[in-house]
């Protein structure tokens, strides 16, 4: 492995180690919009094959929204991009209102390094599940904790926050706004006997 490779693996592995100065490392390569946007897109490409690969080791029974998005790889492709592009205004608008100082290209690329990063970590689990069906639980857990991790300490530094105490209150309310958001946008979509099972 050479090259862009090396420069990945080592980029990922002082993310993992020090996620601030991952950002800063990742911000000074000066990656071109073209290349963030198409990342976005890659991203999610990625993540919903890797969805698939999941529905075919553990098919989805009575869950709507995990049918919903078995139906179809491109639905499945275009909802995991609406989700991240999303993802990328809330970062950058957020942050923005209370006075931070990331910009949004910036924020597009921290964002598609964290999905980059959490590919990874749905191929272990992957991995894991097929080995050892055991300790996939355990492996979710700790996939669930590295994104928070990752999430917030890529978010104070993109903005110039000190505090991740508060990055991570910010994060988990925004989430929960979201989250009604979309369960009502569920409802309609998919019907009000898909609430019971979101």
């Amino acid at each position: 492995m050479t090259g862009l490779g090396e420069q990945i693996v080592a980029l990922a592995r002082l993310s993992l180690q020090d996620p601030r100065a991952g950002v800063r490392s990742l911000l000074a390569l000066g990656v071109p919009l073209p290349a963030r946007t198409i990342g976005l897109l890659l991203m999610a490409v990625a993540s919903a094959f890797l969805m698939h690969l999941g529905y075919l080791v553990l098919p989805p029974t009575d869950d709507p929204l995990a049918l919903f998005m078995m139906e179809s790889p491109l639905r499945a492709a275009a909802v995991q991009w609406l989700v991240l592009a999303g993802s990328v205004l809330l970062i950058f608008r957020i942050g923005r209102a209370w006075s931070g100082k990331g910009s949004l290209p910036d924020t597009l690329l921290v964002v598609v390094w964290l999905q980059v990063i959490m590919l990874g970590v749905q191929v272990a689990q992957l991995v894991v599940f097929l080995i050892a069906p055991l300790l996939a639980g355990l492996v979710s857990i700790g996939g669930l904790v590295l994104f928070f991790w990752l999430l917030t300490s890529f978010i104070a530094e993109l903005h110039g926050f000190a505090s991740r105490g508060k990055v991570l209150a910010g994060i988990l309310v925004a989430s929960f706004g979201v989250a009604m958001v979309l369960v009502l946008m569920l409802s309609l979509i998919l019907g009000p006997e898909a609430l019971g099972n979101v």
